[in-house]
């Protein structure tokens, strides 16, 4: 068959786009080359939901960030996701830093970011008592999501309404047709589609090397994480950020309270040549300790429970001799039909929704007749937690499956129906990642000690996977080494 629309990338914005196409009669499919949606750069980072005031004026980033910032409660409410107004601070150790902050706020009016302003010294530690600086931007339209879970609802939701989801699906070769495209992915399958939404991340520019030469080059930015362990919410209500370094290579260590109770500090950004490095360092890892306890003294008592790395794709154009300031949108003028997003990268998260309208509107409307399907649905139920459940809740869910009364992951409270319900999950993702991301187990203190035997076993007695076969993510990521039948 030929598709309607075929999407490469299922990421955030990839499964946003997915999304908004569902809700018309198209026939549409997305390629992943890992084994779920929110693999990459969607996956790591701090699931923050900006409010508009870090991006240059007139640029897409400020227009979307706007747009995107304005939805998200309403969109993950129809998601059954969790959204946090945490609020932020970008803080100024002292009175030299205050331009900064003033300039933050004048940019932040004119991209029409609202609840901004300037505080000092008593107002600040009447927000969070324990955070030093002389000064601080105030924004009272920040929050938070898990990025993971926005993802895989944006996804099932369109999975629901007729959208194929392919994963290890890696786009190897795209050959013009005429007016169609041929994408063969490494399995050998071949997929035919009058339109291509290049949404490919990290490896954009080598999806757009496949039809044509161009001059947008990715460089990867590793952006490296510290998790702590889960506090009390009365801990650090605020996400909180330094006043950046001036060589403008990142916005400085964020401390940023996350939906489930714990507190992020990072990113790093490092300039790397490896895409798929993501690897963490110790002399990063020191340097964020440092940074994050001279912004919050009292974050030296908490436990940090572990680490991990994203890299963001800074997109690089005329040779690579300078940061395009903005994301790119665009048609291929050699290749109609053959729509390209890249650089993508922050504000990417709190975009997404407003970034799927407009390329639905701008790029596959003037060429599909967009006809609204009836049946198709824009919410999810959220899933079944019994860490959210008080007791008679709890009650009613083990009176209705006594799976729900047996704990896998002590830390984080999860029941082996939440397990069983995330292997099942409509998108058919069988990995240990996909339970992850679905349910937080390994998430917690003991970093999956307790659970992921557990896991293992539910997954190889009442699924019947091989041990051989069950991977992390990806099928090179094996977790049984060894094992033979």
């Amino acid at each position: 068959m030929v598709y309607d629309v075929l999407i490469i990338g299922g990421g955030v914005v990839g499964c946003a786009i997915a999304r908004e196409l569902s809700s018309y009669r198209l026939q549409v499919a997305l390629l992943e080359k890992e084994g779920d949606v929110a693999e990459g750069t969607s996956k790591a980072n701090s699931g923050v939901v900006h409010a508009g005031f870090n991006v240059k004026t007139g640029s897409l980033k400020a227009r979307f960030n706007i747009e995107g910032a304005n939805r998200f409660p309403a969109i993950c409410e129809e998601l059954g996701v969790p959204y946090r107004l945490t609020k932020k601070l970008v803080v100024a150790k002292d009175r030299s830093e205050l331009p900064y902050l003033e300039k933050l706020l004048e940019q932040g009016n004119r991209n029409g970011s609202r609840g901004l302003s300037i505080i000092a010294g008593g107002a600040i530690q009447a927000i969070e008592p324990d955070v030093r600086g002389e000064f601080a931007l105030y924004s009272e339209r920040t929050g938070v999501i898990a990025p993971t879970e926005f993802t895989i609802a944006l996804a099932e939701v369109a999975h629901a309404n007729g959208v194929e989801f392919r994963f290890n699906s890696e786009v190897k070769t795209i050959k013009r047709m005429g007016s169609v495209y041929q994408v063969a992915a490494a399995d050998g399958s071949v997929y035919s589609a009058s339109i291509v939404i290049n949404s490919a991340g990290l490896y954009s520019d080598r999806i757009l090397s496949m039809v044509e030469e161009h001059d947008r080059s990715i460089h990867p930015c590793r952006g490296e994480y510290f998790v702590l362990d889960r506090v009390g919410e009365t801990f650090l209500r605020t996400a909180v950020y330094p006043v950046p370094p001036a060589d403008g290579r990142g916005l400085g260590i964020h401390l940023t309270p996350t939906t489930e109770g714990n507190i992020i500090i990072g990113p790093s950004a490092e300039y790397i040549d490896d895409r798929d490095d993501l690897a963490t360092t110790k002399s990063v890892m020191d340097t964020l300790k440092r940074e994050a306890i001279e912004l919050m003294p009292k974050l030296k008592d908490v436990a940090f429970i572990r680490s991990y790395a994203g890299i963001r794709p800074k997109l690089f154009v005329a040779g690579g001799s300078s940061i395009f300031e903005d994301f790119i949108i665009e048609e291929s003028r050699a290749n109609p039909g053959f729509i390209s997003l890249i650089g993508i990268e922050s504000p990417g998260l709190t975009s997404a929704p407003a970034i799927a309208e407009y390329v639905t509107e701008q790029f596959v409307a003037p060429k599909k007749t967009l006809i609204r399907n009836p049946a198709a649905s824009t919410t999810r139920p959220a899933p079944r937690r019994i860490a959210d459940m008080d007791a008679e809740e709890l009650a009613a869910a083990y009176r209705s499956d006594p799976a729900f009364g047996e704990i896998v992951c002590r830390c984080n409270h999860v029941s082996k129906a939440e397990i069983e319900a995330a292997l099942e999950n409509p998108l058919g993702a069988r990995t240990l990642s996909a339970v992850k991301k679905r349910t937080h187990a390994m998430m917690g203190r003991c970093q999956s000690g307790f659970c992921l035997p557990k896991i293992l076993e539910i997954m190889i007695e009442e699924y019947g996977m091989d041990p051989g076969s069950v991977v992390f993510n990806a099928p090179d990521s094996k977790v049984v080494i060894g094992y033979e039948a």
